[in-house]
């Protein structure tokens, strides 16, 4: 695991240094998770989602402080956070609509 930190550690520095090659090979690494919250919500908001999910990736890349210690609490947080206001509202929409 110290590995995969070193070696994301890295990316985002090269990333945040100009580097597009690695700002993409982190948004590759995470897209997996993206395709699968893609699914969660209707077809026509599908793109858009992706799109938002895609830009807040990248500035959260490029803006990440790496003199800091990385608190992980903070990030499941704001993940969490993110499903319950921009996700399960849409899910909830959708199951909804397929109930009538």
């Amino acid at each position: 695991m110290k590995e995969l930190e070193c070696q994301l550690y890295k990316l985002v520095k090269e990333a945040q240094s100009g580097n597009q090659f690695a700002l993409w090979t982190i948004i590759k690494k995470f897209y997996p998770i993206v395709v699968k919250t893609r699914k969660r919500i209707n077809l026509q908001e599908q793109d858009d989602l992706e799109q938002e999910i895609l830009e807040k990736m990248i500035r959260a890349i490029l803006t990440f402080n790496l003199n800091t210690p990385v608190d992980l609490t903070h990030f499941r947080k704001s993940i969490k956070s993110f499903f319950n206001e921009e996700i399960a509202p849409q899910e909830q929409q959708r199951n909804e609509k397929d109930s009538f």
